[in-house]
């Protein structure tokens, strides 16, 4: 009883670092992808973001680098971002809240991110300029 009992603690550890893992790499993926924002653009953000996932060059999901453009009319140039909030979704997948601030304004990210065959890559992404729309209240108010 007492091996049954440490194999299913043993197993719900190795579960929790598993998802853990998935969602340190993914906030590793959306860093880098920020750098390439920085560099290259907004249509090159949105092709990293989605390397090594099923929606890598699909053309629909590549046109969402068109909000980023409109947040860069009002808001200026991307200046620095950070991922704000993780949460690991079963053992292969990561929902990221990330904050990209430009020079006049933040605008936030979401993404899911999952561990496939080529690697973590997202599968879908979407940006929202008023925090209250995808934060929870408790991360707004305390």
């Amino acid at each position: 009883m007492k091996k049954l009992l440490l194999i299913g603690i043993l197993g719900i550890f190795s579960t929790n670092v598993i998802a853990g893992d998935v969602c340190d790499k993914a906030s590793k993926e959306f860093a880098q992808a920020v750098e390439v924002y920085k560099k290259e653009g907004g249509t090159a953000f949105m092709k990293r973001v989605l390397k090594n996932g099923p929606l890598e060059n699909d053309t629909r999901s590549l046109s969402q680098a068109q909000a980023l453009g409109q947040i860069e009319q009002f808001f200026g140039p991307i200046e620095t971002a950070s991922v704000l909030s993780t949460k690991a979704l079963g053992s292969k997948s990561c929902y990221i809240i990330g904050i990209l601030e430009y020079q006049n304004g933040p605008a936030f990210a979401v993404a899911n991110y999952y561990s496939g065959s080529k690697g973590v890559g997202a599968t879908s992404m979407f940006f929202q300029t008023e925090p209250e729309k995808i934060l929870p209240k408790q991360f707004l108010v305390q």
